[in-house]
């Protein structure tokens, strides 16, 4: 039976150029299964989905003004191509803009996908099918940095009641892209409590890409979390990103009660005089 089981590189590119350039990206296809496979290549437009990072391939449309093409003498795109067990092949994609195209963003995939229309039906049975692609994020832009604009939104801050000893505090949002090209985060929360730091978290640099807003995560092991105990009191959340990425900081704050403590002592409190009752009652 043959697999599907190809690998390649790089999975993602990420390219800012300018009108009326042509740049050339070398990607390796490796075929890791002990069968030969028949394959083929095709490049899509996506479009962001929502917020977590998923794209959307059917309600994207094309850019006419970027060109694709390969590079290799022997091989065109869309043409089929055997890739013996175990070995490697290299395609050079070749990515053009014209002079007209607009300066923005635009969003691709390049696809390797196995192809079983030119084998028999027996062994159409015995393949699996499949698609392995390479995610490219094009800005076209006049200057090699352009100018982005962000917001920090929807700061969640749970559980609602915070107590010195139960649940975790954890830390959740988005940043909103307000420009025509996507950048990636770069940030951090710090957490304070009576002008002292307690906690800081560095944001993950995720791509935000334009006009959308994505989820921001932390790269601390436990994530946006703020482990307990913690003393009670009143604590200050300042979320702040680079300063290249043009947005204002986020405040706000929370409390940490002393609830467990409190009924901790009502416990024992009631314990007592319950015991003491018991006692006084006996006596009698």
């Amino acid at each position: 039976m043959s697999n599907f089981n190809l690998t390649l590189s790089p999975s993602q590119i990420e390219y800012v150029l300018k009108p009326e350039v042509t740049i050339i990206q070398t990607y390796e296809i490796t075929n890791n299964s002990s069968d030969s496979i028949n394959l083929n290549t095709e490049v899509l437009p996506w479009i962001p989905s929502d917020t977590t990072g998923s794209v959307n391939y059917t309600q994207a449309i094309a850019n006419p003004n970027i060109i694709f093409s390969l590079g290799n003498s022997d091989l065109q795109l869309g043409q089929l191509f055997t890739l013996a067990p175990n070995t490697k092949k290299q395609l050079v994609l070749k990515i053009k803009t014209n002079s007209n195209i607009t300066l923005a963003d635009s969003y691709y995939t390049f696809f390797i996908t196995q192809n079983l229309t030119t084998t028999s039906s027996k062994e159409n049975f015995s393949q699996a099918s499949g698609k392995i692609g390479s995610h490219i994020l094009l800005t076209v832009s006049d200057v090699e940095n352009p100018k982005v604009e962000s917001t920090i939104q929807n700061i969640s801050i749970f559980p609602k009641i915070k107590d010195v000893f139960f649940r975790p505090i954890n830390f959740s949002g988005q940043i909103k892209n307000n420009s025509d090209f996507f950048f990636k985060i770069n940030g951090k929360i710090t957490i304070t409590k009576n002008d002292k730091t307690i906690k800081e978290f560095t944001l993950n640099s995720d791509n935000v890409l334009n006009h959308y807003a994505r989820n921001f995560s932390c790269s601390d092991q436990n994530g946006c979390q703020l482990k307990t105990p913690l003393w009670p009191g009143h604590y200050n959340v300042n979320i702040t990103l680079d300063s290249s990425l043009n947005s204002k900081s986020y405040d706000t704050s929370f409390y940490i009660l002393p609830i467990s403590p409190m009924l901790f002592l009502l416990l024992i409190t009631g314990l007592f005089f319950g015991i003491k009752k018991i006692k006084t009652k006996s006596r009698v």
